[in-house]
């Protein structure tokens, strides 16, 4: 690797810029230096906080200068700046994930010092100040990010599976990464001569001064510590899954201070996470994108301390010491829970088709994620289903892509799509929906180039494509719950008065009180969201699912003793 260069960027940053440096008063920073910080003093060329690292302090500077340095194999780019009365950082202050950028003393400076707990104390003692600190916070994350300061960066051919999975992980994980396609991007060639790498070894993931090669998505998520460690540790609340009923079950746990964990297969959101605009959402008259609501949610659930652990994997449920719920997961470790809430969702139904399995991935996809409608520009795409998530990607990739062809198996979209949806979709002049229809077949060589299309009269035709989003309902993840919870017929979890009437080694075992709304078959044990016999299949529904399991557990927590909560051993 060449030596490390230094190119500073002109203009910096206006200082005056009161979003992006607002300025504290003296009054204030005596306020913070007596309540919370603790003053620190850095020479020049000292450094704060490294890039790419976790739980980086909070800084107020009180006097000095200091820069925010992209680093890059063989390069650091002094990107921004800050001086004395302000304070720095961006929104893994708060959150604890890998920070954007270094930052470096550039003159001597004083500043005061702020660990995450401590931050969370201050904004809880002063939330007018925590407000002002988050919106600040997200500015320079989204200014960052804007300009690609600080992002991670996937160099891979489009045809590329393991690169398509990582930059999922990445994306839905809320880490900022942009993709260089080396079959049509001129700059991921001068990215790959720079980094002395030949194109074979795409893809390459560069993260500050990391690079790796051909990463697996474990491999990036044991790199980048997307898994909490937590093993043997009890928490008033554990959560699997961080769809939307997992994350409000996160946000309303942490506030009523119950120490909560949430454990994730993949990455917060679930389906909702993927979807591109969620227009019926309450205090949404526009829309809200699915990833700008399940980053909102995720930063309000890390803020209220809650933990977050992605690409874990609950395997099985077990009766702990003291009638406490254990949950063994899948690197070895284990938790022990108070209440449990099964949050698992569910997962897309796979399509049936010959030579499917040769291009997930690598042109079938379940998810159209903002970067799909850019891929999509001025090509033909095919989106397969007719309920919400289908319309929703339809609309979205036919602002950029040459056409859009919708097949649904049923005679119509209106039975499983919302009225607005089915609106949009019939007055898009680029898509077009095909009923009584089914691929049967997809062709190409590294990727998806066509697929066949067979009618209800059994009549066969052979279309040009070049992805295929594959949206046809979804089955509940109840795998880790088998043998402990009842299901009905279908796999959902039976809760409330379904959970009443089972008999057997699943019958309610208390005799003393009836399962609540949302509770399963144990005590403490609740369902939300998706997974649940007879939900809303919406994510308001969910959302609501979330908030009131928490209402419930709370309730019981705070009536029983650690020791009844759960079956009997």
């Amino acid at each position: 690797m060449p030596e490390v260069r230094v190119v500073r960027l002109e203009p910096f940053p206006d200082l005056d810029d009161e979003v992006f440096f607002p300025r504290l008063s003296e009054k204030k920073l005596r306020w913070l230096e007596k309540k919370h910080g603790e003053r620190r003093a850095f020479a020049a060329g000292e450094v704060l906080y490294e890039h790419g690292v976790r739980d980086a302090p909070f800084f107020v500077l009180l006097g000095g200068r200091v820069e925010f340095v992209d680093r890059k194999p063989g390069k650091d780019v002094h990107v921004a700046a800050a001086d004395g009365g302000t304070y720095i950082g961006d929104i893994a202050a708060f959150t604890g994930e890998p920070t954007i950028s270094a930052c470096i003393a550039v003159e001597p400076t004083e500043a005061l010092s702020f660990p995450r707990a401590k931050l969370r104390k201050m904004v809880a003692d002063w939330p007018e100040f925590g407000e002002s600190v988050f919106r600040t916070l997200l500015a320079r994350r989204n200014w960052h990010e804007e300009h690609g300061y600080g992002v991670m960066r996937l160099i891979a051919p489009q045809a590329s599976r393991r690169s398509f999975e990582v930059r999922d992980l990445l994306e839905r994980n809320l880490l900022p990464v942009r993709w260089y396609d080396v079959d049509h991007d001129p700059e991921s060639e001068e990215m790959l001569r720079w980094l002395e790498l030949p194109r074979e070894e795409a893809p390459v993931l560069v993260h500050a001064r990391q690079v790796l090669r051909n990463p697996s998505p474990a491999q990036v998520a044991r790199q980048l510590g997307l898994r909490a460690e937590v093993d043997g540790e009890r928490f008033d609340l554990v959560v699997l899954g961080a769809g939307p009923a997992g994350l409000a079950a996160a946000v309303y746990g942490g506030s009523e201070g119950l120490r909560t964990l949430v454990v994730e297969s993949w990455a917060p959101g679930g389906q909702a996470g993927t979807s591109t605009r969620i227009e019926n959402y309450l205090g949404f008259p526009t829309g809200v994108g699915g990833r700008e609501l399940t980053t909102k949610a995720t930063l309000q659930a890390r803020r209220f301390d809650a933990v977050l652990s992605s690409y874990h994997r609950a395997t099985e449920l077990a009766d702990g010491p003291e009638g406490l719920v254990r949950i063994d997961l899948d690197d070895g470790q284990h938790v022990l829970a108070r209440s449990l809430v099964m949050a698992t969702g569910a997962r897309w139904r796979e399509l049936q088709a010959e030579g499917i399995d040769r291009f997930r991935g690598a042109g079938v996809y379940h998810a159209a994620m903002a970067t799909d409608s850019e891929r999509a520009r001025d090509k033909d795409v095919i989106v397969i289903g007719g309920g919400n998530s289908a319309g929703q990607a339809a609309v979205s990739l036919s602002r950029k892509a040459r056409s859009v062809r919708v097949i649904v198996r049923g005679k119509a979209l209106k039975s499983t799509m919302s009225r607005y949806l089915v609106d949009r979709v019939e007055r898009s002049p680029r898509i077009e929906v095909m009923t009584e229809t089914e691929v049967v077949a997809l062709h190409g060589s590294a990727v998806v180039e066509s697929v066949t299309l067979r009618s209800a009269d059994g009549g066969r035709e052979d279309v040009d494509t070049s992805a295929v989003y594959v949206m046809i309902g979804a089955d509940p993840c109840t795998e880790v719950s088998d043998g402990m919870l009842a299901t009905d017929d279908s796999g959902f979890l039976l809760c409330g008065d379904g959970a009443n009437c089972c008999e057997g080694h699943l019958a309610w075992p208390l005799a003393d009180r009836e399962p609540a709304l949302l509770e399963t078959v144990r005590p403490g044990v609740f369902a939300a969201g998706d997974v649940r016999v007879g939900a809303a299949n919406r994510v308001a529904g969910a959302v609501g699912d979330g908030a009131l399991v928490v209402r419930f557990a709370h309730e019981l927590l705070s009536d029983e003793t650690p020791a009844s909560v759960g079956a009997p051993s």
